[in-house]
């Protein structure tokens, strides 16, 4: 005889299922998934729908081909994008290249909350000082078009809560995983080496008697070596011989002539931004001065002003109660503050990332400090609890006109303008306003493959010149913004964004 108690009825499996389920519901963190899912539908309502304009066409375009970028080559982000794209979420790869950054962006202040976990901060702090770091207006809109700094705070913000576990049960695997997450965010990053600093300070202080283990040493190592296999698929990329490769030069010919990446010389070139060499501490001490008021400035818009006070207070406390890992956070703020700060390029404003991530989390822990101290006086304490909301609210709408990108498709209209007006087999110069986004077109899309697109980045004043020289009587000649050297041998004649160069013989 069958002892049907064996088998229990459908009934009997329903009624554990769902209490089940409902205590699974009941214990699942929902302030950690509202710290990633908030701000990734903020990204989503306001994403580029397309391909935009500058670096992000760039970087798109070398994801989509299998191609080479500039220095400092962010083999990291190449990778994990042509990764990205593998998903079926949507045809225009310029804006499931958007889509990363936005879940970038969020996953930055997901880690971020973790940190503030750590650190004792209750929720309320956390919300007002992670509410105001997402809708920053540099932070939110590099969270909306295919960039390498969100990524950047992420590999950031897990570099920071990997040495907090370390420091709490230190271990060498637990201190190798760091070392991994510092070495592949340089592939992601060169200012990655700015956190060396403080990352050698919190360890020698924290737990000092563990580089005396020799498994530390043979654990880090393995970290170093595994995080730096990314940079070997820069060698890799260019044996491919990518259509889409700007780590090289245009020659007087038009020939672009590409570095040699399985060179160790060609390889450091672009590791090490060589060509960026010049642009770093570029400012006079004359200059300096204002570059500081200006970031400090930049500071005050992206926490509305009302986050610097207690920002400053959450730094002296954390300082006071854990002075090495105040000392951490502290020496990663300062060193990517100065280096910034004396870098001589037009958008550097959209480096300072890193210092918001730092002051977000000292705002958390000042933000906790003044709960704390209201704590006793309950209407008080849902008074500061509705100030923090208010201002978190209040810097969403107001940042929103500011950098919703949600219908600019702009980039994609002027570039297929563009190409639509240019003759056959014409030879385009421009910036890298067009010229990328054109070359998107071109090799991923295939429109105008007969155009010849050439980023002026890339070739020299001169060799420009001797080029246009060399081509105007034989195919058409476009450019963006010709010079007064140039409009003395050519005449100029504006063609939508573009001038159409002619002979003046």
């Amino acid at each position: 005889m069958i002892d049907h108690s064996l088998f229990p009825s459908n009934s009997g499996k329903a009624g554990t299922i769902w209490p089940a389920l409902r205590a699974g519901i009941r214990r699942l963190d929902w302030a950690a998934l509202a710290a990633f899912v908030l701000p990734l539908l903020l990204y989503r309502q306001t994403l580029a729908p397309t391909i935009y304009n500058l670096d992000s066409a760039e970087f798109t375009t070398a994801v989509a081909t299998n191609g080479l970028v500039r220095a400092t080559g962010y083999p990291l982000y190449l990778a994990l994008g042509k990764l990205w794209t593998w998903l079926p979420l949507s045809a225009d790869m310029g804006y499931q290249l958007n889509l990363f950054s936005a879940v970038c962006g969020a996953a930055t202040i997901f880690l971020a909350d973790r940190i503030l976990r750590r650190l004792h901060v209750r929720a309320w702090a956390r919300l007002g000082a992670l509410g105001l770091l997402a809708a920053a207006p540099y932070f939110w809109s590099l969270s909306l078009v295919a960039e390498v700094y969100t990524l950047h705070t992420a590999m950031m913000a897990s570099v920071i809560l990997a040495l907090l576990r370390w420091a709490d049960a230190p271990s060498p695997a637990r201190l190798a995983l760091p070392v991994l997450l510092m070495t592949l965010s340089l592939g992601n990053h060169a200012a990655t080496v700015l956190l060396v600093p403080g990352c050698i300070w919190f360890v020698l202080t924290r737990h000092p008697r563990q580089l005396a283990d020799w498994r530390v040493w043979l654990a880090g190592s393995a970290g170093i070596i595994l995080g730096a296999a990314v940079f070997m698929t820069l060698p890799l990329r260019y044996g491919q011989q990518p259509a889409f490769n700007y780590a090289g030069v245009y020659d007087a010919h038009g020939r672009f002539v590409p570095v040699n990446l399985q060179t160790a010389e060609g390889l450091v070139w672009l590791l090490t931004g060589e060509s960026f060499s010049g642009q770093m501490f570029g400012y006079s001490w004359a200059e300096v001065g204002g570059q500081v008021g200006a970031y400090g400035r930049q500071l005050g818009l992206a926490f509305l002003g009302i986050g610097l006070g207690p920002g400053v207070a959450g730094l002296f406390v954390l300082l006071r109660r854990d002075w090495r890992l105040g000392g951490l956070l502290l020496l990663m703020f300062i060193a990517n503050a100065i280096f910034y700060i004396n870098y001589r390029v037009i958008d550097k404003n959209t480096m300072y990332l890193p210092t918001y991530l730092i002051w977000a989390l000292w705002l958390g822990v000042g933000c906790q400090v003044l709960l704390d101290l209201w704590d006793s006086a309950a209407g008080r304490v849902w008074a500061l609890r509705g100030v923090l909301l208010t201002a978190v609210l209040l810097a969403v709408s107001s940042n929103w006109h500011l950098v919703d990108l949600s219908a600019d498709w702009s980039t994609r209209e002027q570039s297929e303008a563009i190409l639509s007006e240019v003759e056959p087999n014409a030879l385009v110069l421009g910036w890298w306003d067009t010229i990328p986004a054109i070359q998107y077109l071109q090799l991923v899309e295939g429109q105008r493959p007969d155009v010849l697109a050439v980023n002026r980045f890339l070739i020299s004043g001169e060799d420009m010149n001797a080029l246009i020289l060399q081509e105007i009587d034989r195919r058409p000649v476009y450019i963006n913004n010709p010079s007064i050297e140039l409009l003395g041998v050519a005449r100029a004649t504006a063609v939508g964004p573009l001038y159409r160069l002619e002979s003046r013989e």
